[in-house]
């Protein structure tokens, strides 16, 4: 199979899986917030926020290195298996205690502590339960990650709205999501002791040292990737109170949605360029340059669009309440311009043994990005968040360009990124000028869009090879 197809196959697989369950999970959102209101919302969102910083303590930097290594010599995963549960599961009940403690210390209201435990106890099951997804991943067999993914989220939410509907509240919406990480860590493990592995009789100890030094610099990372969408949730809700949460999340929510499909592409590039580090050195830099051409051409024109209706869309999925979270909204919106356009560059960081580099990188921007927000959330509320973020974003997008073209691939960037940029401008100079409402600027920016990137010459004989390949793997067309 051509690397494009095998990347279509395992693209389209997660992809679909995230889409659905990022549709479900908006909609447990919306539901939320147009049936409570913006406070509810608000403790809803700092019940996930809140214990993510805890199960930093759980994955540790582990899913990273299973993908890494066990894609590069499949022979390993079984003591890896073993290594990794067993050093996670201490880890998990450590980090369950001390939310317990936290909470006790650091909420006053019962009923906001008992739902923020439930919703973290939840979430650290999930997090023990990567273990297993993670060799999913290693092995490029994506679909069964997808499966587990559709599973569990389509449970979680279906019962969760049915009982705001039927008039319940957020403890049992809090109690959906702790019954589905148990559904989703019992499939996990059934489909991969019966499809791939198990565990080891007994545990390698010099390979389980050198796991744990390996997981140093991705654990810190891991640290990074959390505080960088808690930061602002955590200090709003601290200062500023909930319903300044539930404005800013709303366009946060919104900008999860697009990094979520960044984050697919992080999922399948990982082991597949460290697959093609070791056996075809060669292609390294193609592949990179080919992935960051797509993405950044289909991501500038969601950002450019979703900041010029950005309270119309934000209005439009969560209520006229909400029309405070169209500023912060449009603002994140430029973060996605930005990361579009440094796709790959961590992984490509991680699989040439740069992850000390990559930390520093992430380390830079989520400084920046926290004293941002310590100096503007006080005074700005929701809108000085949005800026810290996009601050961050940008800090990192940056220095991890730099360090990568210095350290691992120089990918050329005026052809990546000057004629969707071109395309873009023309976009939303015929956007500004004819002024339509969100449901025809749409249809009208993406014509415009795509039609100049291809008179600009935006799409190369190589792009379309590459794009044919991968829609060929993503429909099953490739052996």
């Amino acid at each position: 199979m051509r690397e494009s197809a095998r990347l279509g196959r395992n693209f389209a697989a997660v992809a679909t899986a995230q889409f659905v369950a990022q549709l479900l999970t908006f909609v447990l959102s919306a539901t939320i917030a147009r049936t409570l209101g913006p406070s509810s919302y608000g403790l809803f969102v700092f019940g996930f926020a809140f214990p993510s910083l805890l199960l930093l303590m759980v994955s540790a930097g582990l899913d990273e290195v299973i993908a890494i290594d066990v894609a590069a010599e499949p022979s390993r995963a079984g003591s890896y298996l073993t290594i990794v549960a067993a050093f996670r599961l201490p880890l998990a009940v450590t980090a369950g205690v001390v939310l317990w403690i936290s909470l006790g210390v650091l909420l006053d209201d019962p009923f906001a502590r008992n739902v923020t435990l439930v919703l973290g106890v939840s979430a650290l099951i999930q997090a023990y339960g990567s273990t297993f997804l993670a060799f999913f991943r290693a092995f490029e067999k994506l679909q069964y990650m997808a499966l587990v993914v559709l599973i569990e989220r389509t449970f979680t939410i279906a019962v969760a709205v049915v009982l705001l509907w039927r008039g319940f509240g957020l403890f049992e919406v809090a109690l959906t999501f702790l019954a589905g990480a148990g559904i989703s860590l019992t499939l996990a493990t059934t489909i991969l002791r019966r499809k791939f592995t198990w565990f080891s009789p007994s545990v390698d100890r010099p390979k389980a040292r050198g796991i744990l030094r390996k997981t140093v610099p991705f654990a810190l990372g891991a640290v990074i990737s959390t505080v960088i969408p808690s930061t602002g949730p955590v200090l709003l809700t601290i200062s500023r109170g909930p319903v300044a949460t539930g404005l800013f999340n709303a366009g946060l929510t919104l900008l999860m949605m697009v990094f979520s499909i960044l984050t697919l592409c992080h999922v399948v590039l990982l082991p597949t360029l460290a697959r093609i580090r070791t056996t075809s050195p060669e292609r390294f830099t193609s592949i990179l340059q080919h992935t960051q051409r797509f993405v950044f051409a289909l991501g500038l024109p969601a950002a450019l669009g979703g900041a010029l209706y950005a309270e119309q869309i934000v209005t439009l999925f969560f209520g006229g309440r909400f029309a405070g979270g169209g500023e912060p909204f449009r603002i994140l919106m430029g973060a996605v311009a930005i990361s579009t356009a440094c796709i790959g560059n961590g992984a490509a960081l991680a699989v040439s043994g740069r992850q000390p580099q990559n930390l520093y990188v992430g380390a830079t921007g989520a400084l920046c990005l926290v004293g941002l927000s310590f100096v503007l959330i006080p005074p700005f509320g929701p809108v000085g968040a949005a800026v810290a973020f996009l601050a961050g974003s940008a800090v990192t997008g940056t220095l991890g360009t730099i360090v990568t073209r210095r350290y691992v691939a120089r990918i050329d960037l005026l052809n990546a990124l000057g004629r969707p940029i071109l395309a873009g401008s023309v976009m939303v100079l015929v956007l500004l000028l004819l002024g339509p409402p969100l449901w025809l600027g749409v249809p009208i920016g993406a014509v415009v869009y795509f039609g100049s990137l291809r008179a600009v010459g935006g799409f190369q004989k190589g792009d379309w090879s590459m794009l044919r390949d991968a829609m060929r793997g993503a429909l099953g067309r490739a052996g």
